[in-house]
């Protein structure tokens, strides 16, 4: 949220925590409330992210409902007039303005990953599997479409982004780029619990050579009061060029890992090697990736 050094703000956020889906389940259908929290961290301008921030949940809505439309049509024949409730009589409409905004072709509905979500059982679990392969196609629609509007009109801007969607009591989490998602969490300790965890943690600390003080006060209190216990899990991959896999991806699509600054860099510029946008980094592996395969096949 804050602007730094720049001369604008460059990064947006998106909360939104109450968008009702209808999936079928083993007792029916049910209505999963779904929220999306995300941050889109701009550079070289904020186009990218402004984009990016505004159509995240247009698209994500669409791909879900096209896609519960092409698994009932698929696993039923049948009209999908009886998956959802009498009141999403617009959905015909979703769809129309879906094909209208991503060109999509109904053949693309046949591909491996596709047909791996439909054999799904309609279980507790079939809507993540929906929710993950829309939040997937959603950012990379959005990426192909801010691509398309930043070569016609020059713009250079990219943008991380780093999605939790929440459904039921499941998390999602979906990164690009190095911005990163933490999941914080509080428990309260017993006071049997709490001594067991303070006894426990001292004798690591002895077992690990560490320098371990026993703090007497704070034991006592846990042993009466039990104790409040924080603990912080990293929920996401930061796509940078000093990990092997994301070098050699670079490298195969005809870039570079250069040090510049102190930080390995694509081509010694781009600190992460994924993005919405960055087009004329884009067109750079492409144009070098199109040459090293017309080198191979003469």
């Amino acid at each position: 949220m804050l602007q730094g050094r720049r001369k604008s703000q460059e990064d947006r956020t998106l909360c939104v925590l109450d968008v009702r889906i209808p999936f079928p389940g083993t007792m029916g259908i049910r209505e999963v409330v779904v929220g999306i929290v995300a941050v889109f961290d701009g550079h070289n301008g904020a186009e990218a992210s402004e984009m990016a921030s505004k159509l995240l949940m247009e698209y994500f809505v669409l791909h879900t409902y096209f896609l519960l439309d092409a698994m009932y049509s698929v696993v039923s024949k049948t009209s999908t007039g009886k998956l959802l409730h009498r009141r999403d009589h617009d959905h015909g409409n979703l769809l129309h303005r879906w094909k209208e905004i991503l060109g999509w072709q109904w053949h693309e509905l046949h591909s491996e990953r596709l047909q791996n979500v439909f054999s799904a059982n309609f279980d507790d679990s079939f809507h993540l599997e929906i929710l993950k392969e829309a939040l997937l196609r959603a950012i990379h629609d959005i990426d192909v479409r801010f691509s398309e509007e930043a070569s016609r009109n020059n713009i250079h801007s990219g943008s991380t982004a780093t999605v939790v969607l929440v459904a039921d009591d499941k998390f999602l989490v979906a990164n690009i780029g190095d911005s990163k998602a933490f999941l914080c969490s509080e428990n309260f300790q017993s006071p049997k619990e709490a001594k067991a965890s303070l006894l426990e943690l001292y004798r690591q600390t002895e077992r690990d050579g560490s320098v371990s003080v026993w703090d007497r006060e704070k034991y006592r209190l846990a042993s009466s009061h039990g104790l409040n216990h924080f603990a912080v899990k990293e929920l996401t991959r930061d796509h940078h060029p000093d990990r092997e896999d994301e070098r050699t991806r670079v490298e195969a699509a005809g870039g570079q890992v250069l040090n510049w600054g102190g930080l390995p860099r694509v081509n010694g510029q781009l600190a992460i090697t994924r993005a919405i946008g960055d087009v004329l980094f884009k067109r750079l592996l492409e144009f070098f990736s199109h040459e090293c395969d017309e080198r191979i096949l003469n």
